[in-house]
């Protein structure tokens, strides 16, 4: 096949079908996400590892979640929103979880839950917009507006460029619980998926138009017998597509379990991943989000609240993985975009930050805490009032991309990073 032709199909993938005349012979857009599901793949083999990776959004105060409470500084520093001793779920006599987290206490005593202390980048920035982008695409150099061919792609998208290039069925990524997809799962050869909801994951450009209903059924009534070899591509990934999106849906509409698992976005998100890996889904990395940790003001009560909902779905989703038999199989990454200020602002919150905890569960994460604990002295803060960030970020991936999904982590950070040793 001649290098335009391969152009040509690698941008249908990635941009998506636009008019199909050539195969319907009127103007049946099949849209970008539907067109992506082509890209599903076969089921998952039963030893194949599984990555869920969280985005907590607004920048966390991991300082409101792994506390130093036994730090002097700490009650310096925080009047209205700290959590005071007898509250915390003890670690040891310096550092605690926040009350609501005991899912995770569990999961630590457990040996199934892993924290990463003072996890940053250099130069930080703390624009929401460009610090996520630097995060997504592991270039501490990326910006929001950058048209830098090298930061169009991000760090999972270019796992699965490295991991299955050349292949012609490739394992891809799944982004749930939002519209859009973030720019981690953006890759070359494998872009990854996006939905908001397994309902909607279907073929909807037929709705009040009666002429692209029926381009789109004679689409997919027709065979490939008599077409050419880009005719039948694009046929066949709108086959492809349609039975790949109703067959998500019915995973996860069938899907049934005795784990009670609580309200909310992130709940229902994580419960639908467990459908898609239970039904043995050919998809390595999921990616889900919980939002809200903005608390610039009147911190304590959100953010307890935001403690419960992910220490709740969490939970629930790692007694759900332990009923089918598969949670050696799935490793969870929580990150934010940026921490926060050690130092408390005149509205009883706090303001963005630099260093921030990442969180891992699983029984393949290393227990414990790791990273130098945060020294709150006022002579060992950025400005008086930042923590410092001790730990790249691109460790923590590099350690998982390596010694997770086995993949080699430079070829997809552009550098070598040096492992810390949270993963078995």
């Amino acid at each position: 096949m001649s290098q335009i032709k391969i152009a040509a199909r690698r941008e249908f993938l990635t941009q998506g079908l636009g008019v199909v005349g050539i195969a319907a012979g009127a103007a049946a857009t099949v849209p970008n996400f539907l067109v992506k599901t082509a890209l599903a793949g076969p089921q998952a083999t039963s030893d194949q590892s599984v990555l869920v990776v969280l985005q907590l959004s607004g920048g966390h105060d991991g300082l409101s979640a792994v506390v130093p409470y036994g730090d002097d500084g700490y009650g310096r520093n925080r009047q209205a929103s700290r959590i005071q001793a007898d509250e915390v779920l003890k670690i040891d006599n310096y550092l605690g979880l926040h009350p609501n987290l005991t899912s995770f206490k569990d999961l630590l005593d457990a040996g199934c839950f892993a924290a990463v202390q003072a996890v940053g980048y250099p130069n930080p920035n703390l624009s929401h917009f460009t610090s996520m982008d630097i995060w997504h695409l592991a270039d501490n150099e990326a910006r929001s507006n950058s048209t830098a061919k090298e930061n169009r792609f991000g760090w999972i998208g270019k796992y699965c460029d490295v991991a299955y290039k050349n292949d012609p069925n490739p394992q891809v990524a799944i982004s749930l619980g939002s519209g859009q997809s973030p720019r981690a799962l953006n890759g070359l050869e494998h872009p990854g998926i996006s939905f908001s909801q397994p309902q909607s994951f279907r073929y909807l450009g037929d709705r009040g138009n009666q002429e692209r209903a029926e381009a789109y059924a004679k689409l997919n009534q027709m065979t490939p017998k008599g077409l050419s070899s880009d005719q039948d591509f694009v046929t066949q990934t709108a086959l492809n597509a349609n039975a790949a999106s109703a067959s998500i849906r019915e995973l996860a509409g069938n899907y049934k379990t005795d784990v009670s698992y609580p309200t909310g976005s992130l709940a229902a998100s994580l419960k639908t991943v467990a459908s898609l890996i239970a039904g043995g889904l050919n998809t390595r990395v999921y990616y889900v989000f919980q939002g809200g940790f903005d608390t610039h003001f009147f911190q304590r009560a959100r953010h307890d609240s935001l403690m419960a909902e992910l220490g709740g779905a969490v939970g629930a989703f790692q007694q759900d993985l332990a009923a089918q038999g598969n949670t050696e199989r799935v490793l969870t990454m929580a990150f934010s975009e940026f921490g926060r200020r050690v130092t408390e602002n005149g509205s009883q919150g706090t303001d963005h930050g630099i260093a921030g905890p990442m969180f891992l569960v699983g029984p393949g994460v290393k227990a414990g805490i790791h990273g130098e604990a945060p020294d709150l002295a006022q002579d060992k803060m950025v400005a008086g009032r930042d923590l410092q960030h001790k730990i790249d970020f691109r460790s923590v991936y590099a350690e998982v991309l390596e010694k997770w999904l086995g993949c080699p982590s430079e070829p997809v950070l552009g550098a070598k990073f040096p492992l810390i040793g949270c993963v078995a």
